[in-house]
């Protein structure tokens, strides 16, 4: 196999640019969940357009994006192992830029699911790659602070859309439709679409300033051939015990997450009677503010740990952050006053994002750096097939089957919270030794 140019000469790691490189995936990744993430405050005027039940919804919000983003993401960690990660990368910003601003000229639920679709394909290519990225410029007791920033991402982006997207609507609400040619009359829930899609393409031009490091650490790690599948799945088979319990653990971590991301906005709408632009300045300010310092001191946290001598300090931090979380849903969804559940709000999202930095980290670790790709795109599997495929729509036929009752949906995501993070916080601590001895292999290996 060719290697390229710059491989071959490499870039070196831990350094000022190595922080630079974790800065432009930041950004990339803030613009990803910005985009996939604004759907969950129109859910109240897409429905009331286009007549969806909350199943069609849940599904609108979850597998629709979700399934295709978790299978294109395998084709792109095999990719990542062979190609250039940063060209990959920027062909994927500009694609789901282009099916983001499309979801606003979207009038029939199957176009809105297709656009869908085409953001869950281009948004693929960020994660696999840049974590490959990102572990071949840190060492390993730095792995986790910078798989974290890469990762609070996720927050700011997330908390952006609720900001942007909130005051959008509350700008666009009283204005008349806009009508364009061809494209006819474009709705205020669709032009927050295009307002939020439109920048991503500047936004595929500063991938570009990303260098492709030397694969592996060492100057000698450069690989000699990327693990065929066969291998890949001889390795996984061989530590299987560590990957499945961390399997379980992240993917309902993950589900929690997403599932409460995407029916946060409905269940301050219809208990608690909050306004578009109230639920944006309240919930933006939470997931970006706390939601990063949650992934950022969860990453310290880890590779304090693992300073010390914990080989798996990055799991121990997603099962301190679950079993905090079960206690923090209660003051949440139960809540006797709105300060307790803004006090709820404000924890439940530093202990949400705490372990998403280190999970990445662990992933990573306990891979050869042949595979790391491909195990990158294990881990965005995990995260989005099970997380966004399963979580909308869980909440949703909770609701729509159990409580029968749309008000209330917050008792619908208080019981996805507690099953959920606490199978989590047991499956990964049942996992402990195995992951230990993964880590041993895969660091015997590099030495």
């Amino acid at each position: 196999m060719r290697v390229p140019d710059e491989q071959r000469a490499g870039v070196p790691a831990g350094t000022g640019y190595a922080w630079w490189v974790v800065t432009v995936l930041l950004i990339l990744n803030v613009s990803s969940f910005i985009d996939r993430q604004v759907l969950a405050l129109l859910v109240t005027p897409i429905q009331a357009d286009l007549g969806l039940s909350e199943t069609e919804m849940g599904f609108l919000l979850g597998p629709a994006f979700a399934i295709t983003f978790a299978f294109s993401a395998f084709v792109v960690g095999r990719l990542a192992d062979r190609r250039s990660r940063r060209a990959i990368i920027a062909w994927g910003v500009a694609l789901w830029s282009v099916m983001c601003t499309a979801s606003g000229v979207a009038n029939t639920y199957g176009q809105l699911f297709a656009a869908r679709v085409g953001v869950g394909v281009g948004e693929a290519t960020l994660s696999p790659s840049g974590y490959s990225l990102i572990a071949d410029y840190f060492p390993p007791h730095k792995l986790a602070t910078a798989m974290s920033l890469f990762t609070s991402g996720v927050f700011i982006g997330s908390g952006l859309a609720y900001f942007i997207g909130g005051a959008v609507i509350e700008t666009v609400s009283g204005q008349a439709p806009w009508n364009l040619p061809i494209l006819g009359e474009i709705r205020p829930w669709q032009k927050v679409f295009i307002v939020v899609g439109l920048p991503g393409f500047l936004l595929s031009l500063l991938a570009l300033t990303v260098r492709e490091p030397r694969r592996g650490r060492a100057a000698h790690a450069v690989p000699a051939h990327v693990y065929s599948t066969t291998e890949v799945v001889a390795w996984f088979r061989r530590h299987g015990a560590a990957y499945a319990s961390f399997a379980v653990g992240i993917s309902l971590f993950s589900m929690v997450n997403y599932g409460t991301a995407f029916w946060f906005p409905a269940y301050f709408y219809r208990a608690h009677g909050w306004s578009p632009g109230k639920v944006g300045l309240l919930m933006g300010g939470a997931t970006a503010i706390f939601g990063v310092v949650g992934v950022l001191a969860g990453g310290r946290l880890a590779d304090w740990l693992k300073a010390r001598g914990r080989r798996d300090g990055n799991l121990l931090v997603l099962i301190l952050a679950a079993a905090i979380s079960v206690v923090a849903a209660f003051p949440l969804f139960l809540p006797p006053t709105e300060w307790v559940l803004l006090t709820g709000l404000l924890i439940t999202n530093i202990v949400a994002a705490a372990p998403f930095g280190a999970a990445a980290a662990a992933m990573q670790e306990m891979s050869p750096a042949a595979m790391r790709g491909q195990a990158s795109a294990v881990l965005v599997f995990l995260l989005n097939f099970v997380g966004i495929g399963l979580g909308p729509p869980t909440v949703a036929l909770l609701t729509d089957h159990v409580f029968h009752d749309p008000a209330k949906v917050g008792l619908s995501l208080l019981v996805v919270t507690v099953v959920c993070r606490s199978v989590a916080g047991l499956a990964v601590a049942a996992g402990l030794f195995a992951h230990r001895r993964a880590v041993a292999e895969v660091a015997g290996q590099a030495g």
